[in-house]
């Protein structure tokens, strides 16, 4: 665990010096006997009894310092495992809050349970509280289905709390998690014919913890290994489509059936609809030796019971509603805790008293605030409609009773010390029109950033900002440094005029700069969460601790970034000295070589990815590349430039192929290093120094990468370097400034220090340009009305105003049927 590592660095190095100790006393005792042939037997004894004192020493700190490390590792478990829980029990604590309020009005509602084979659970219909006490007395193996809205994810967040409670120190640390986010595992079989099987759920656990709350990875990697972690898995029935065949749900039981410990199957909670569960039950998919619950649902004499619960005494529709016959519409329509007290929230109308944090059992607003005025409950036919009335109203009736809890706590005198206070009131309509746009956003994949803005809008934002600013620093920064070095410094090669020198610098850096913004482009759509959920979470947040941190990281960022191009420059500047010019070329082309292969192993490990996901993508990294080369080959024997058009055509041309899904991305990759070695088939060739070693470099990267980088083994390569990278955390500064250095050398030595200053600005300005491009990819956004100027304040909102929730660290619509509806009004 990195905690122990930590702790017996000190030791390591004690180790290592007994070591070289024990080798100098080996060699001195070696050299006096050969040196002093005539040595008697008791001298001899004398000079060998240093090594074989040094020996002894070293194997009693061996044997000490195995013994504190395994104390060391011991502890750092038990501090990780508490850690954990601390994290754990604030995230959950605050989430059953926000569903069940401070008023705790909990619908207590029939449970079936069907126990395990040989289970000692009871069986036959119980109550929620009952199953809470059972479960978390001996954990195990639980499945929690029912109707939608019956209240699963409520009973799961409870029963978090409840082990958080009773746990001791020792024991296992629930984790509640969306099981949508599992990705499938994948079996490859070597080539001396036994398979392996890579990724799946136990990786996958282990980066939720490091991603979700923070834990380092060692020691994540150890908390799943020993089983101290349960799973609490939200959401099985949201892997597939409902009118699909539930595959994704099928491998997943598949993976949390082999999920063993030395005692068995492995304590974990699983929540799914009830149909779909039974589907997959008809398919022989079913999670192994669980206990089985079947939440019912809201009887009459329960509804009423909760409608006088949040009752003032006045005289209210609901009162009718819960008093219809037990075989109509209204009582099949408010059957489920969600739309019992949906309908009380959209019915209220002031008649209920707001408890004190605002919130009904099964996460619908209770302010009490008017949501003005809906149609009566028996005005519609049938439950299906009753719910869809109820649904359209969801968003208005939250928002205003959000409203009058903002306007209430900015009235009262102590309105700035509750998370209300620091919020601000919003319009229905907009509210429905934001969330409308997230809940498509989400049914295509993890909620980010750009695809609530859009992919065009969102991609367009980021270019332009991150071209202008680099086209701004591009035309002042490189003026300011070119008045600083010798003039003779700035012009490249013998012949060329700086203004040339300067115009293919410019160039050069402007394709990096557009190829970097097309980079940040496509992460702002595809890896950009749309705000912090830590920050809903704390009910008063420290501004100046907030600014503190934030201009650490900034000065901490900054300074790291102007250490590593202050490097680089030098070693372009270092280019100009007479040291140099005795370095023969195939040393170059080495250094080279090693830049161009580490760096984009480095740049791969940060962003881990597969070369290819399917074997027509396979076919396509290997295809790309030879054609480009070849069609190069063949217009540079006509003409120069011919060459080069034709390899721009073969680049957009790729580009088409890969924006319609012909070939992956990774192919747009290859095509760079095939134009090369088409225009000049001598391109590997050492003697060409470093530009060739950086070409040969990059082609030994594309092909290590289409033959290791495939959906089976790269997620496990990559971990590797990763994990090895990790453990050399003290080789990091001084490599990545020594490579700093030799890449300025090698711009310098391929294009000029002029070139070297141009992309360092370029370099430097879109790095800089990241926070920028989100900020203007928002307001693009706003101005389009599809987000609000604030998101993340108004993420906040939604979430305290019931109509979002956090699971894992990301935000997730609070129901599910909430966002069909809203996707389904969408389209």
């Amino acid at each position: 665990m990195d905690e122990g590592r930590r702790c017996v660095t000190g030791p390591r190095w004690l180790l290592g010096s007994g070591l070289m100790a024990l080798l100098a006393g080996c060699c001195w005792a070696a050299w006096s006997v050969r040196r002093h042939s005539a040595l008697q037997p008791q001298d001899v004894a004398g000079v060998l009894g240093l090594p074989l004192g040094i020996l002894g020493v070293l194997a009693g700190t061996a044997v000490s310092v195995g013994a504190l490390r395994l104390q060391r590792a011991t502890d750092a478990r038990a501090v990780a495992l508490d850690r954990l829980a601390r994290a754990v029990q604030d995230v959950e604590v605050a989430e059953r809050t926000h569903m069940l309020g401070t008023g705790a009005h909990l619908i207590d509602l029939p449970v079936e349970v069907t126990p395990r084979q040989g289970g000692t659970e009871p069986p036959g219909a119980q109550r929620l509280s009952g199953v809470a006490d059972w479960y978390c007395a001996a954990p195990g193996r639980l499945v929690l289905t029912g109707e939608p809205g019956a209240g699963k994810t409520v009973l799961a967040v409870h029963l978090v709390v409840r082990l958080l409670a009773t746990r001791a120190p020792t024991d296992p640390v629930p984790v509640r998690l969306a099981v949508r986010d599992l990705p499938p595992a994948h079996t490859r079989r070597r080539w001396w014919g036994r398979s392996r099987t890579v990724g799946g759920f136990e990786p996958w656990l282990r980066d939720s913890l490091v991603k979700a709350y923070e834990v380092p990875g060692a020691a994540a990697a150890d908390l799943v290994a020993r089983r101290l972690v349960i799973p609490v898995l939200d959401g099985l029935d949201e892997m597939d489509p409902d009118e699909a065949e539930p595959r994704r749900a099928s491998r997943a039981l598949a993976e949390l059936n082999a999920y063993q410990s030395v005692d068995g199957s492995a304590p974990l909670v699983l929540t799914c609809r009830e149909r779909r569960y039974e589907d997959l039950s008809a398919r022989h998919a079913w999670l192994r030796e669980a206990t089985l619950l079947r939440i019912g649902g809201v009887d009459a004499e329960q509804a009423r019971r909760y409608v006088a619960l949040r009752s003032d005494g006045r005289a209210s529709p609901m009162d009718a509603a819960v008093a219809a016959p037990a075989d109509g519409a209204v009582a099949e329509a408010l059957g489920s805790p969600f739309y019992l007290g949906l309908a009380c929230e959209v019915y209220g109308a002031g008649a209920y008293g707001p408890d004190a944090h605002g919130t009904d059992a099964y996460g619908s607003d209770t302010h009490g605030a008017p949501a003005g005025a809906a149609p009566p409950l028996t005005a519609r036919a049938s439950a299906a409609e009753i719910r869809e009335q109820l649904l359209a109203r969801y968003v208005a009736a939250a928002t205003g009773s959000a409203n009058a809890a903002v306007r209430r706590a900015r009235k009262s005198l102590t309105g700035d010390r509750t998370v209300w206070g620091r919020l601000r009131e919003y319009e229905a309509r907009r509210v429905q029109r934001w969330l409308r746009r997230m809940a498509v956003a989400e049914g295509q994949g993890e909620l980010t950033l750009g695809r609530i803005v859009g992919r065009y809008v969102s991609s367009a934002a980021s270019v332009v900002t991150t071209l202008s600013i680099t086209a701004v620093a591009l035309c002042t920064v490189p003026d300011a440094v070119r008045g600083w070095v010798p003039a003779t410094w700035w012009v490249h090669r013998e012949g060329l005029t700086g203004t040339a020198s300067t115009t293919g610098a410019a160039a050069m850096a402007g394709a990096v700069a557009s190829v970097t913004a097309l980079g940040g482009a496509s992460a702002l759509y595809d890896a950009t969460p749309p705000g912090s959920p830590d920050r809903v979470r704390r009910l008063r947040l420290n501004r100046w601790e907030r600014l503190r941190r934030a201009s650490a990281s900034a000065l901490s960022r900054s300074v790291l970034l102007a250490s590593t191009v202050g490097v680089a420059l030098l070693g372009a500047a270092a280019r100009h000295s007479d040291g140099f010019a005795a370095v023969p070329q195939e040393c170059w082309y080495g250094v080279g070589f090693v830049v161009a292969l580490s760096w984009f192993v480095t740049f791969t490990v940060r962003q881990p990815f597969a070369a290819y996901t399917i074997r027509r993508g396979h076919i396509g990294c290997a295809v790309v590349p030879v054609v480009v080369a070849v069609v190069v080959w063949a217009a540079g024997r006509a003409h120069p430039w011919a060459a080069a058009a034709s390899w721009g055509a073969l680049a957009a041309v790729a580009l088409v192929l890969w924006r319609t899904g012909a070939v992956p991305g990774f192919a747009l990759l290859g095509v760079f290093p095939a134009g090369v070695v088409g225009m000049k088939p001598t391109a590997f060739v050492p003697a060409d120094g470093f530009a060739a070693g950086v070409v040969t470099g990059l082609t030994a990267y594309y092909v290590l990468a289409c033959v290791f980088l495939c959906p089976d083994a790269g997620p496990r390569l990559l971990h590797a370097i990763g994990r090895a990278w990790r453990e050399a955390g003290w080789l990091h500064r001084p490599v990545r400034l020594g490579v700093a250095f030799l890449v300025g050398v090698g711009l310098e030595i391929m294009a000029g220090f002029a070139t070297a200053v141009f992309l360092a600005v370029a370099f430097t300005a879109t790095d800089l340009a990241g926070g920028l491009a989100r900020g203007a990819a928002t307001l693009t956004g706003a101005a389009l009305g599809r987000v609000p100027p604030r998101l993340d304040a108004f993420l906040a909102w939604a979430y305290h105003a019931g109509l979002l929730r956090v699971v894992g660290g990301a935000y997730r619509f609070r129901h599910r049927e909430l966002q069909e509806w809203l996707a389904r009004d969408a389209h």
